[in-house]
């Protein structure tokens, strides 16, 4: 059911150009999931097996009095959504971005291909050059000052990773893509408590899919006049990328 999970993962975050809110069709969509989900999370409670929903369902952790308890059948679902979302899209938008970004730069291109051990970096710098996830929402639990500038407790901010990405006191002249340049802090996967459970596997997933791309098309050329922008609730990156591929 992987394909369709996706089509409801892409339609559900969808937003129209004139409104924040979600249109019709992504209100369905994400209906649709949960309602995939609900069903699978009842399945795996009644006839556990060797997987994540199982053992998220069985899995123990103490509550506020240090006693042992199981999560709720709703946390279950909250945390597979949130995977399942998160998995279908930020890994799907690095690697569009990848494609143009290389496409752009044919002597990083061609280095990569020649160089496969130098793939790594340059994925941390196509996140840093265009963040998939590129701002996050928090709300302030306590009266905090920061530059100057105190934030009251119950005020919400938002976290502008895209442009904390192109900051000149951290990275110098950071609106050039060098694939070699060091990133001492990868904001695009936050940061302390609130870094990206998935980090890892992305990092992994890009590698490979990389390499394996690199290995059969080392050359190609992007056509820009066909790039299609997504509209979504939280991701940024691409639609289509079309590409001519070298003979």
């Amino acid at each position: 059911d992987r394909a369709q999970i996706r089509r409801w993962t892409d339609l559900g975050l969808e937003r129209d150009a004139d409104s924040p809110l979600p249109p019709p069709r992504a209100i369905e969509a994400m209906a649709r999931t949960v309602g995939y989900f609900a069903a699978l999370v009842e399945e795996r409670r009644r006839a556990p097996g060797d997987d994540l929903l199982s053992r998220l369902l069985a899995a123990e952790i103490p509550d506020d009095d240090g006693r042992p308890t199981r999560l709720t059948a709703g946390e279950v679902l909250g945390f597979v959504m949130l995977l399942s979302g998160a998995g279908n899209e930020t890994v799907t938008k690095l690697l569009g971005n990848a494609a143009v970004l290389l496409a752009r730069h044919p002597a990083a291109r061609r280095r990569l291909a020649a160089d496969p051990h130098a793939i790594p970096g340059a994925i941390e710098e196509c996140l840093r050059y265009w963040p998939p996830s590129q701002y996050q929402g928090r709300v302030v639990t306590a009266d905090t000052t920061l530059h100057g500038v105190t934030i009251p407790a119950g005020a919400r901010v938002l976290l502008l990773t895209g442009a904390a990405c192109r900051d000149e006191r951290e990275f110098p002249d950071a609106d050039a893509f060098r694939i070699d340049r060091p990133i001492p802090i990868q904001l695009a996967f936050g940061h302390g408590a609130h870094k990206c459970l998935g980090a890892a596997l992305a990092r992994l997933e890009a590698r490979v899919a990389l390499e394996e791309w690199l290995a059969r098309v080392p050359e190609w050329e992007g056509d820009d006049a066909g790039l299609a922008r997504v509209h979504m609730a939280s991701v940024m990156g691409f639609a289509r990328v079309p590409v001519r591929i070298a003979a």
